[in-house]
């Protein structure tokens, strides 16, 4: 058997589980489970969904190994007395209503090979480190899980995982090619229906050698599909790869002919262009999503991956659909396994569409002739038309947008100028616009996400890009994490867009940080940087260290300060004006009350001074600051108290809500002397001695 002291830890440890069902009772849970009662003699090896094992001496059944209790019924926090099962290798937990967060104990449990919490409600955002070296499975699928994929690269878990599923998750942020490339046994990986933005890491996911399944569908990710995820030696061999959904552009890559055992190649629903290659297309390729299509039926198997340009359907694959109108049609529907309807919209119909998307939180500011379909469009605020009546610029700065840009406006083929900054617009800058005639874009000031579409960027003349032969994302909008002035980088020696390095902001286009750093001493990160790279530090390890320096010259000089100027003074304080039962009335902002001081200093003089203080009362500010009471409601001074050194403190003391003075500044008497702040009030006479700095 198991010494008494490590199964009454361990039976702590699972009963804190239950104990929080039925008002901490269990109730229910435990009618129909063996074990699971403090009172239970059933050993808790015998419990049902506990296992134990091991050989240890004296403990022939060992220390418990796994936990499973999936669909149980449980409720409520996971408790981090879990973390005491030093030895669990096992835990699941899924299909149950738990809620809160992943306990900092669980991701700190060194032996952990399966963590399994799907669909458990949780929220919270993602440990970014587990300490298992052995961890395999991480299973956390179906939750309300945010924050960033894993960034961190010496994570101790990374190099043994194999089986991560976090889909249907609210994860945000880019995926980390850095701390994925460490990820070598990785064979199965899901982040299918998060928020994910940026870029797909070809090069690093492409380097995996175990990695055969892949699922980014349903985020927010731009730029091309990566030839490196299938040339390079040694990586990948991806049996199933799901990217529908998305904003991915460019071609299908011919390198991806070498998966030739691929059986699943999902890509609708992007803005792909071009053909997907032949060499992809079989009668294999999707078949599990066409087994009720009859053996016999003719058809083109790259129909199986994606519906050609000027079609579509249902699921942007086959059967697909021949738009109407020929090669106008093809060019208006330029995408392959395009979903949903054709499109063919006049100029109005896009116009209304991006009204519609961009007033979520109500009309536009200054602006009510959108909405007027009687109007010409050229004659609407914002648009500006050429000769022939096309739309050729959208200025709408600072009009209360609120939404997002469709994609829909890159069918304005003729619009040059857009300018929709300082706004509220969020979501992302869609590629459509590369189809446009676009040559100035200005979305700065907005809370818009993820990176500028790669291939927008390479658009001639779009905010100066290519005129001196070099293009940048940068001269579009400040990437996330910096900011200027404008909030781009404008061309011909434009000021550069700087990181806000006190903080990460994740939008787009910012042109101030929510914290703005003052560089220290004229030191700012930009001189830091300089200075690390001479000194073969970090920017970021050469500003502490100046700090610190800083921070203990600082110290000492007021310590050297002070030491000169203790006086011991003795005080004789009434209140002069308003006698032995002052108080302070809601309402009253301010009251100020006086005293005299009377006393010798160390030096052996005389003084005999009158001061004043001041009780403040703030209609505006809730809660206490330097001695002073405040409280938001004018009319009601009741159960309003303050925390101070450990106390409460009653300031309703007085009938008809008035507080007396001294009660009211958060005093604990008379004698409690707030030297410093000088904010006092005395409600009877009183004699006092105590060492101040003057």
């Amino acid at each position: 058997m198991m010494s008494s002291g490590i199964d009454v830890t361990h039976k702590h440890a699972l009963l804190s589980l239950v104990l929080q069902n039925d008002g901490g009772k269990g109730g229910g849970w435990l009618a129909d489970r063996r074990g699971w009662d403090v009172t239970s003699d059933v050993p808790i090896c015998e419990w049902e969904g506990v296992t134990c094992g091991g050989d240890q001496e004296n403990s022939p059944r060992g220390p418990i190994k796994e936990l499973r209790l999936p669909n149980a019924g449980l409720s409520g926090t996971i408790p981090t007395d879990l973390g005491l099962l030093a030895d669990l290798e096992h835990l699941s937990l899924s299909g149950n209503m738990l809620r809160g967060s992943i306990p900092r104990e669980l991701s700190d449990m060194k032996r952990l090979v399966t963590l399994d919490l799907t669909g458990c409600f949780l929220t919270g955002t993602l440990p970014q480190s587990f300490a298992s070296t052995s961890l395999t499975n991480l299973l956390l699928a179906n939750n309300a899980i945010s924050g960033r994929f894993f960034h961190e690269i010496d994570s101790p878990h990374l190099h043994s995982i194999r089986e991560i599923r976090m889909e249907n998750n609210l994860l945000t942020g880019t995926i980390h090619g850095p701390a994925l490339s460490k990820m070598t046994e990785l064979v199965s990986l899901s982040l299918s229906d998060n928020d994910l933005s940026g870029l797909i890491p070809g090069g690093a996911l492409g380097s995996l050698p175990a990695l055969r399944y892949l699922y980014l569908d349903s985020n927010n990710l731009v730029g091309p599909l990566p030839s490196q995820l299938a040339t390079q030696a040694g990586g990948a061999s991806i049996l199933e790869l799901w990217v529908q959904d998305n904003a991915l552009s460019g071609t299908v890559p011919a390198s991806y002919t070498k998966f030739d055992e691929m059986h699943d190649f999902y890509i609708d629903g992007n803005k792909l262009t071009g053909d997907v290659p032949q060499e992809l297309c079989g009668p294999e390729i999707n078949a599990d999503f066409f087994a009720n299509v009859p053996t016999n039926a003719e058809r083109d198997y790259c129909d199986s991956i994606a519906c050609p340009a000027g079609t579509v359907a249902l699921e942007g694959m086959y059967p697909c659909s021949r738009c109407p109108g020929g090669e106008v049609a093809r060019i208006k529907n330029r995408y392959i396994g395009q979903t949903g309807e054709c499109s063919d919209y006049a100029e109005r119909d896009i116009l209304r569409i991006f009204h519609r998307a961009t007033t979520k939180d109500g009309p536009w500011s200054g602006i009510d002739d959108w909405g007027d379909e009687s109007r010409p469009v050229c004659n609407m605020t914002g648009i500006t038309c050429d000769a022939h009546g096309r739309v050729t610029s959208i200025s709408l700065k600072n009009r209360g947008l609120v939404g997002h840009i469709p994609g829909e406006v890159g069918a304005l083929t003729f619009l040059e100028s857009m300018d929709v900054s300082d706004n509220r617009l969020m979501g992302h800058i869609p590629s459509d616009l590369r189809w446009t005639s676009i040559t100035q874009l200005d979305v700065s000031g907005n809370r818009m996400r993820g990176l500028i579409p790669p291939l927008l960027c390479l658009v001639e003349e779009l905010n100066g890009n290519g005129r001196d032969g070099a293009f940048s994302c940068d001269r579009i909008a400040c990437p996330p994490g910096t900011y200027n002035s404008l909030g781009y980088h404008a061309v011909d020696g434009g000021e550069a867009c700087r990181p806000c390095y006190d903080e990460t902001t994740p939008f787009i286009g910012q042109k101030t940080c929510g914290r703005p750093h003052r560089p220290l001493l004229g030191f700012d990160w930009k001189n830091a940087q300089i200075a690390g790279e001479r000194l073969g530090v970090s920017a970021k390890i050469c500003v502490g260290i100046i700090f610190s320096v800083l921070l203990i010259l600082t110290i000492l000089c007021c310590m050297l300060s002070r030491s000169k100027k203790l006086w011991r003074k003795t005080y004789e304080v009434w209140a002069l004006d308003e006698g032995d039962t002052t108080v302070i009335r809601p309402g009253e902002e301010e009251k100020t009350y006086e005293y005299s001081d009377k006393g010798k200093n160390e030096g052996g003089d005389d003084h005999n001074e009158k001061y004043s203080f001041s009780c403040q009362y703030s209609r505006k500010d809730t809660g206490f600051r330097d001695g002073a009471v405040s409280n938001g409601d004018d009319t009601d001074a009741e159960n309003n108290y303050h925390e101070r050194d450990g106390e409460n403190y009653d300031h309703n003391k007085d009938k008809d809500g008035y507080m007396s003075p001294a009660t009211a500044c958060g005093l604990r008497s008379a004698t409690d002397l707030i030297s410093h702040h000088q904010q006092i009030s005395f409600n009877r006479r009183e004699k006092l001695s105590r060492v101040v700095w003057t």
